[in-house]
């Protein structure tokens, strides 16, 4: 039949085709995962060597401690005593320019002074220690004070938090040693000392400002004194006059 003719005839067109050649390209799992298991014990041995390694450069390799801080602007309640100096100041019209923000930043910016550094390790029983018995001078001690210096770090806790809002103001202050009571014996000491000379600074600043204050109400007394008399003169003198008229 001429129907039946034509599928044949169609079927065997389709098989005179050729299946197209496999990719070179695509990964065969299985051969993967065999090579794979036959190196087990060679990926073993290599992370076993270098766990080993790194065990041994932990002995090896001087510790290092990081003692760290967070400090934060004065609270209300630890700033009621000044506050109440204060006040009874401006009752008297003294203003005194000083808060407790201003105060926290001056607090930061002497704590990040390169020369109060170098002066308060110079001075610290920690330099001292190391330094006993060495014979160097005055250049080799700058240059381990500058050491030392790189190892203390003042960092804003807020930085890097763009679109979060901070709910307070906050600074972490580090320093590593190779103890962790050392660490902790410096950074304390350094904080104690930048805080002495806060406490000193803030409590100068507030006697210059009184000592201003009250030379100038001296000085305006003195010349409403003179004023006063001048007047009280004229006076006098024009009642003479009118006695005289009289």
């Amino acid at each position: 039949m001429p129907s039946l003719n034509v599928k044949q005839e169609k079927n065997q067109s389709f098989a005179g085709y050729s299946l197209p050649p496999a990719n070179s390209h695509e990964i065969d799992l299985f051969s993967l995962i065999e090579v794979l298991w036959q190196a087990k014990r060679r990926i073993l041995a290599t992370v076993f060597a270098f766990a080993c390694v790194g065990l041994l450069l932990s002995f090896l390799l001087p510790q290092k401690w990081t003692s760290q801080a967070i400090v934060t602007p004065a609270e209300s309640v630890q700033w009621q005593g000044l506050e109440r100096t204060l006040t009874a100041l401006r009752v008297l019209d003294m203003e005194v320019s000083v808060d407790r923000g201003s105060v926290f930043n001056l607090f930061i910016k002497k704590f990040s002074s390169p020369s109060l550094l170098e002066e308060y390790l110079r001075s610290s029983p920690y330099v001292m220690d190391q330094l006993k018995g060495a014979q160097i001078d005055e250049q080799d001690l700058h240059r381990a004070i500058v050491l030392l210096s790189e190892k203390m770090k003042a960092v804003d806790s807020n930085v890097g938090k763009k679109n979060e809002t901070s709910l307070f103001t906050s600074w972490t202050l580090s320093f590593t040693a190779p103890t962790r009571e050392e660490a902790q014996k410096v950074l304390a000491g350094y904080i104690q000392y930048i805080s002495d000379i806060v406490v000193k600074e803030t409590l100068e600043n507030i006697r210059n400002q009184l000592e201003i204050k009250t030379r100038y109400e001296q000085e305006k007394l003195a010349m409403d004194r003179v004023r006063l008399k001048n007047q009280l003169d004229a006076n006098i003198q024009r009642l003479h006059y009118s006695l005289e008229i009289a």
